[in-house]
């Protein structure tokens, strides 16, 4: 049955009451939005079918002679990093009993410390014994039912993920093993039938892995459970080498850097018995980074932008075990116990669990989603709201944010920055600080913005080497305020200043940068290269539910009713519109509407059926698609234009301010979303710009730059359910057939509870590929690939001095490159004395380092 076809009219009670979606308007559309004629609804579909159809004006996808190839492989069983335990019955039952009680004595020696002190911290967890988290979460028992129910449910939201049909049949050189996704839910279904699967913890674990093998970081699904308990890891682990060229070693962070080290640190050689690389190179697979590299690199601690790494955090997976033996170049062989911790804040707490029964009804089965980015452990988090008219320019990454070491993480928040409206009283915030504290450099950059997303630094160096430490496109802060106009003026300030003083080269540093706002990443490139074009393309699945949102968005959105929205923002602001107008932004900002978008040759889609097709692509998969659009940056629907568009238009006649020859761009290959976005515009426009890559697997290959997601926007579970209330408030159900097709169709609310979970909606293009592949199953060589010694390790200042000599002065401590070379810019007039402060803790770094033979 077409999706056109398929709607005659259905009774909005009915499907409310069976599928369990609350009224529109608490959802935060306007109520007062009519049900719409069902014969304005449908229209005549394209010819889908034709072997020949256009994917875009002028393009054709390319289409291999036959069906796919290739066969879809079950994952590998990890055989190092993972030991399978079964707790005792007898043992298990009491478990949460007894951390609950552990919890309890926690707050009630808060509360007595309360009475006499002040200051007194309010507890946000407790250590406990790893198996015994783990015989809790064992505990808690398995429903089948309600399970097969959830299974089937997610699979709806599942069908949006844009690589769907691309990770069962990957290509080639993508590095990506095939991940059949319904497939693998479809043998956990029988799995948890046949009694294979008897627990709800191994069905949340082995569910999660099947996602987390698509290596894709907008693809991902967190359970409750890992709210109240969570495992680490004894320590973290680093990778060094003595001069960024040697194949790196692995140490215990601690050990190389402690203040009595002495002269002979040892580096770990065996882990669990296996060798290290071995046990490193299957713990890697878990990570979210489609680069092994990238993934790799993400095992180890890292200081700029600080993080533990996937050693210590351990995904939160209980290993096994309750400790760990590394084995060390002495030949030396110690136990390290692993950790576990439960935890609470005020949505997902221990208070009444006793056993796992209480822990399934009050947690796995709690309904409450928040967003972990909206507070730090122990805090209220607020509600997940569907994103607003107040701003267009779609964050690409929106996983939680971990607010731990790291100042700043590369997560984004769900609209742009927000200013006062237009009948409150203005106020002028300050947008730019000078020389104050950056994360975790030895001094202040010259000029950051008031989020701390940026840091502008001057090296002393004769080639005057400026620098842009940009770690992320988003602040760290989920409810900052003035992200795009605070970003754009420190550019400003900073870019000004580079003029002043004369600097000739810029490194741009986006190493452990996941992503962000993309206004953010368009407006660091427009104003390193005003007069360029930037344009960067997507598409999305057009499958059944695509296509039914879509249709409602449409609906909504009408060339008319837009017309008149755009009015309405011109008339009151952004921030003052409401009622219809309201509707209006929200289905134009659901990414399923066609008017705010441009084909590649500059137009609006004409209509619906020219946006959405659907188009067949076929060849190493069989799929339908959207047309190849890109989103129009004049559309009024942000709060601030981005440079060169709408009001900024005039900024395009901005001097340059830096030759792209004169550009270094530094990555540890974790660089993904709003960060592609912003690297793929870098090097598609700017061909002759370097690129550095530190880091990744001791194999002296090749590595890429660009590791993370190239995926250029996310859609939460909570968008997608919010399309699925809209799509019942037009077009209610009247018969049994049109409400079983919806609930069979569109994403309905899921029996288990959730604190995060989305899908990577939109595949980033490139117009000129014939193939018209995912950029996410490309990966591309930076020229350059160095490791981390252990001064380049501690202390990013003395990175981007070694780097700017390497690639256009002379003396640079680094000889070359470990892998591949940087063509060599213009020399300065002579070294530069090295900063004496620099050469102490270089000395004091490298001492530990000389280790016996």
């Amino acid at each position: 049955m077409h999706v056109r076809a398929a709607f005659q009219l259905l009774s909005a009670a009915s499907i409310v009451a069976a599928i369990n979606i609350p009224p529109l308007a608490a959802f935060g559309q306007a109520a007062t939005t009519t049900a719409v004629p069902i014969q304005n609804f449908y229209s005549a579909p394209p010819n889908s079918s034709a072997s020949g159809s256009t994917y875009a004006p002028g393009v054709t996808v390319n289409r291999a002679t036959g069906p796919a190839t290739g066969t879809v492989t079950a994952p590998r069983t990890l055989t190092y990093t993972q030991t399978d335990y079964t707790p005792n019955p007898s043992v298990f039952r009491t478990a949460c009993a007894e951390i609950s009680s552990s919890y309890a004595s926690r707050l009630s020696v808060y509360a007595s410390q309360v009475a006499t002190d002040a200051d007194a911290i309010y507890p946000t967890r407790v250590a406990v014994r790893p198996r015994e988290a783990w015989d809790c979460l064992y505990s808690i028992p398995l429903n089948v039912d309600v399970t097969l129910e959830f299974i089937s449910g997610v699979a709806k939201y599942l069908q949006f993920q844009s690589t769907i049909e691309y990770l069962k049949n990957p290509p080639a050189n993508s590095l990506q093993d095939p991940v059949d996704i319904i497939g693998g839910l479809e043998k956990l279904a029988e799995q948890v039938r046949s009694g294979a699967i008897a627990h709800h913890i191994r069905f949340e674990n082995a569910f999660r892995k099947l996602l987390q093998r698509c290596h894709d970081g907008h693809l991902g699904f967190n359970f409750n459970s890992g709210s109240l308990i969570n495992f680490r890891g004894p320590f973290s682990l680093i990778s060094v080498s003595p001069d960024a060229i040697e194949k790196p070693k692995v140490y215990v962070e601690d050990d190389l850097f402690s203040l009595d080290g002495g002269d002979e640190i040892s580096y770990v050689t065996r882990i669990d018995g296996y060798d290290v690389e071995a046990w490193l190179a299957e713990w890697a697979d878990y990570g979210s980074s489609q680069s092994p590299d990238a993934r790799y690199n993400a095992i180890f601690a890292n200081r700029d932008p600080g993080s533990d790494g996937t050693f210590y955090t351990l995904y939160g997976w209980y290993p096994g075990k309750n400790s760990i033996a590394i084995t060390f170049s002495n030949s030396s062989t110690y136990e390290y116990e692993y950790r576990a911790f439960a935890r609470w804040n005020s949505a997902l707490n221990w208070t009444g669990i006793r056993t796992g029964a209480d822990f399934y009804d009050q947690i796995v089965l709690n309904p409450a989603y928040f967003e972990t980015s909206s507070s730090q452990e122990g805090a209220a988090p607020a509600p997940a709201p569907e994103p607003t008219g107040s701003g267009s320019i779609y964050h690409a990454h929106d996983a939680p944010k971990i607010k731990k070491r790291q100042m700043r993480t590369g997560v984004a928040t769900t609209t742009t920055s927000t200013r006062a409206s237009a009948t409150s009283t203005p106020r002028t915030p300050r947008l730019v600080y000078f020389n104050a504290p950056f994360m975790r450099h030895r001094v202040g950059p010259y000029v950051q913005d008031l989020n701390g997303i940026i840091g502008g630094y001057f090296l002393n160096d004769t080639v005057k080497t400026a620098v842009l430490d940009v770690s992320s496109f988003a602040a760290a802060d989920d409810d900052a305020e003035y992200e795009l106009l605070g970003f754009q003026a420190a550019l400003a300030a900073f870019f000004a200043e580079a003029r002043r003083v004369g600097s000739q080269k810029l490194i741009l540093d986006v190493r452990g940068n996941g992503g962000g706002l993309i206004a953010l990443g368009f407006e660091l490139y427009k104003q390193l290269f005003p007069a360029a074009p930037a344009n960067s393309y997507y598409r999305i699945r057009a499958h059944e539910a695509a296509q039914i949102f879509a249709i409602a968005a449409e609906e909504i959105a009408t060339d008319k009713a837009t017309e008149e929205f755009i009015e309405t923002v011109r008339r009151v602001g952004l921030n003052n519109i409401e009622d219809e107008p309201l509707a209006v932004a929200l289905a134009i900002n659901s990414g399923f509407n066609r008017q705010n978008t441009l084909d590649i040759r500059g137009n609006t889609p004409a209509n619906l059926d020219t946006f959405i097709g659907p188009y067949n692509i076929t060849g190493l998969v069989n799929d339908t698609v959207s047309l190849l659009v890109q989103t129009n940056y004049n559309f009024p629907l942000q709060d601030n234009d981005i440079s060169g568009f709408g009001s900024r238009a005039n900024f395009s006649e901005t001097p340059q301010p830096f030759r792209k020859e004169d550009i270094l761009l530094l990555s540890d290959g974790t660089c993904a979303s709003t960060c592609t976005i912003f690297s793929e515009l870098l090097k598609r426009e700017q061909a002759n710009v370097s690129t550095v890559v530190m880091g990744g697997r001791p194999n002296d290959g090749p590595s890429a730059h660009v590791g993370g997601t190239h995926g250029s926007r996310v859609l939460t579970y909570a968008n997608l359910l919010s399309n699925s209330r809209r799509v019942v408030n037009l077009f209610p159900p009247e018969t049994d057939e049109q409400e079983q097709y919806l609930i069979d169709n569109i994403p309905l609310a899921l029996p288990f509870g959730f604190t995060y979970a989305a899908i990577n909606f939109r595949d980033a293009i490139r117009p000129e590929d014939e193939t018209a592949t995912p950029l996410q199953f490309a990966l591309e060589p930076a020229d350059c690939r160095l490791y981390f010694s252990p001064i380049g390790f501690t202390d990013s200042i003395y990175l981007w001095g070694e780097l700017s000599k390497l690639k256009w002065g002379t003396g640079s401590a680094f000889e070359g490159c470990a892998v591949g070379g940087l063509q060599r810019g213009e020399e300065s007039t002579g070294p530069v004395p090295d900063d004496p402060d620099t050469v102490e803790i270089v000395n004091y770094i490298l001492r530990p380092l000389s280790v016996p033979a």
